[in-house]
């Protein structure tokens, strides 16, 4: 039940007034006390259900992980937090030392805390209970719950809330609810203590001002999302809560405002993970505790942002990637199941359920619901295909999409995205502005998809640093234009902020081709330009599995021409003939057409880090221009996006116009 604000609320959200959060709240108390667990996770037979999953196939890898992590833990003693590395941050500005060992910690509490709901002998059972209390007398006894990259110059580090404090009051809280009635009373107590003293105090007994209160992205859905699910389970008094619900319940619509009507999530699809997987999270706990009388999901904005995944999917668990995203993303299974009994919303991407370390933050609130919410019973029909070889599997995936004609396109017109695809190729577009969270500068970006995996691609989040998130952080390549597929403009590339914006003058869309024309004049600032525009067409020809892009761009000069340089970012090391460049995929292969009579084509390696700091190498096929002469140039280039086994480059004849 949502229910709007009326000039009558005098202590009101934008969802509920507080006399009638505090009724729904008090409805269920005495069913609470019998067991919280089933409140927090919206299921009665929790316990059942977590144990059956060691024998359901779908589950096999996450309890691997989850065994080999908590016999670690039982066998050798936690990593440190020791000075040495949380001062690395504000020495050098390095975080990675740190966070290894905060979520190595973390690990391990959330494997023994499983591990510890399902054992069923006893001597076993007191073994890793004993190392599950321990692991959380250590964490209770942490100098801080945040991440040191998020710490304040001044004040008490221990009631500093960022993402992860909240995140670990939200993690004992449930961590509580699951083992109250066999954990030691003294480590049952400090976990009330300590997230009251660092979570609850700050946040909804002191109301500090933290700044994520009325952010709008992943911040304020975490953070607000987190400390109201402790505080759900932890807070007793009636009023107490009802105060704690009305404060995260303005929070949650502050993160709902950074969602226009389209449902795009600028930040990227890993950070709608968090962010709406958050929301979504504490949305149900709250639905649980108030007897089912308040639903956040029953909006139609929540289920258009519940629809992003789908939107952007490109093939085979390869996502659109712009900001700081990943192109391979494993969703949380549990996150998925739940969106689509509750809203409806189905999303057609692989079904796999992930394994705890698939995470590299190994959040808790994932796992555990990974485990409870995972619908296995409607995917157990696909095991046995899922189970053949790959290149059998990827010709089963290839025939079904020929099946439909057509392309298939997602436009998000506030966020001012593109997403096309084809019948085994897809094709995505960025417009928007250059001041958006996670912004990278990248007006005019594109991605061309092909076999399952992006042949040109977006190098999507870098490794997090100070520099990452501090001024000139243009100067990192993942942020910089010049590590897109965007033009070098007479030497200038694109300006940081929300002035340095796209227009978009034509959007056309049908089953037969997307039509975009952007002016990006305003994304570079300074450059020697009257205006700038990029113009693309990307076809699927009806009854073939290629695909055609036709992109031109078109610069009208200030003065006399000066150089254009036009970049293509790729994984893929390219194969430069005359008028041709060739990128070889697994499975596809990209061609493209241009004339070398106006164009000197190169390319560049480089050697790079991933955002969680594995090697790899990209490369950056420039284009330059080698007239530099009249009022206007103009670049035209063809791409065909084809199978790898069909013609080759020779046969295929595209002309220039």
């Amino acid at each position: 039940m949502e229910m709007s604000r009326t000039d009558k609320d005098k202590e009101s959200s934008p969802y509920v007034d507080r006399q009638y959060l505090k009724g729904a709240l008090s409805a269920r108390v005495e069913e609470l006390e019998a067991d919280s667990a089933a409140f927090a996770f919206g299921i009665a037979n929790w316990r059942q259900r977590l144990s059956r999953t060691q024998e359901e196939p779908h589950f096999t890898k996450g309890w691997e992980q989850i065994r080999w992590k908590a016999a670690q833990a039982l066998n050798e003693p936690l990593p440190e937090l020791s000075f040495a590395i949380f001062r690395q941050f504000a020495d050098t500005g390095e975080r990675k030392a740190y966070e290894d060992v905060y979520f190595e910690r973390r690990a391990r509490l959330n494997a023994l805390a499983v591990v510890t709901a399902v054992i069923t002998e006893k001597q076993e059972h007191q073994q890793y209970l004993a190392s599950l209390e321990n692991v959380i007398w250590d964490i209770c006894g942490e100098y801080t719950w945040c991440l040191t990259a998020h710490l304040p110059r001044e004040g008490d580090p221990s009631q500093e809330v960022d993402l992860f404090a909240a995140e670990t009051a939200q993690t004992l809280a449930e961590i509580y609810a699951m083992h109250q009635e066999v954990l030691d009373v003294r480590i049952a107590e400090r976990i009330r203590t300590e997230v009251r003293r660092r979570v609850l105090t700050p946040v909804f007994t002191e109301k500090r001002p933290f700044f994520w209160r009325s952010a709008e992205h992943n911040w304020s859905a975490v953070c607000a999302g987190g400390s109201g699910m402790a505080a759900l389970i932890l807070m007793n008094d009636p009023e107490e809560k009802a105060s704690a619900m009305m404060q995260t319940l303005e929070s949650m619509q502050s993160f709902l405002s950074g969602y226009e009507a389209d449902g795009g999530c600028a930040e990227g699809l890993g950070y709608w993970v968090y962010g709406f997987g958050y929301y979504t999270y504490f949305a149900e706990m709250l639905r649980e505790y108030s007897h089912r009388k308040i639903d956040l999901l029953a909006t139609e904005h929540v289920r258009s942002i519940a629809r992003f995944p789908s939107s952007i999917h490109l093939s085979d668990g390869v996502y659109v990637n712009f900001s700081d995203s990943s192109e391979r993303e494993v969703l949380p299974s549990g996150l998925l199941n739940r969106i689509a009994e509750r809203t409806g919303c189905i999303h057609d991407i692989p079904f796999i359920i992930p394994g705890m370390l698939d995470d590299p933050v190994r959040r808790w609130a994932h796992l555990i619901r990974n485990f409870l919410w995972s619908n296995t019973d409607q995917h157990m029909e696909k095991d046995e295909s899922e189970n053949e070889n790959e290149n059998q599997h990827h010709m089963a995936a290839s025939s079904n999409s020929t099946e439909r004609a057509g392309l298939r396109t997602s436009v998000f017109p506030n966020l001012s995205w593109w997403v096309s695809r084809g019948q085994s190729s897809g094709f995505a577009l960025k417009g928007g502005h250059n001041g958006e969270p996670h912004n990278h500068n990248d007006l005019g970006q594109f991605i061309i998809h092909g076999g399952g995996e992006n042949l040109l691609c977006d190098l999507g989040a870098g490794m997090y640093s100070k520099a990452y998130f501090q001024e000139g952080r243009e100067s990192i390549i993942n942020i910089s234009s010049g590590g897109h597929s965007v033009p070098v403009i007479g030497g200038h590339m694109q300006k940081s902020g929300p002035s340095y914006s796209a227009k978009v003058l034509k959007t056309k869309s049908s089953e037969k081709e997307l039509q975009v024309v952007l002016d990006l004049t305003k994304a570079y600032g300074e450059a020697p330009i009257h205006c700038f525009t990029r113009s693309v067409l990307f076809q699927c020809p009806e009854g073939e599995k290629r695909s055609l892009l036709q992109l031109e761009d078109v610069f009208e000069w200030k003065g006399v021409a000066e150089s254009i340089e036009e970049r293509l970012i790729s994984r893929i090391e390219p194969i430069l003939e005359q008028d041709t460049v060739i990128w070889n995929g697994s499975r596809a292969r990209l061609i493209l057409r241009y004339d070398s009579a106006l164009w000197a084509a190169s390319c560049i390696a480089t050697a790079h880090f991933t955002h969680e700091g594995e090697p790899y190498t990209f490369y950056t096929t420039s284009l330059v221009n080698k007239e530099q002469e009249g009022k206007q140039t103009k670049c035209r280039l063809q791409f065909e996006i084809d199978d790898i086994a069909s013609k080759s480059s020779h046969e295929i004849e595209i002309p220039i116009k």
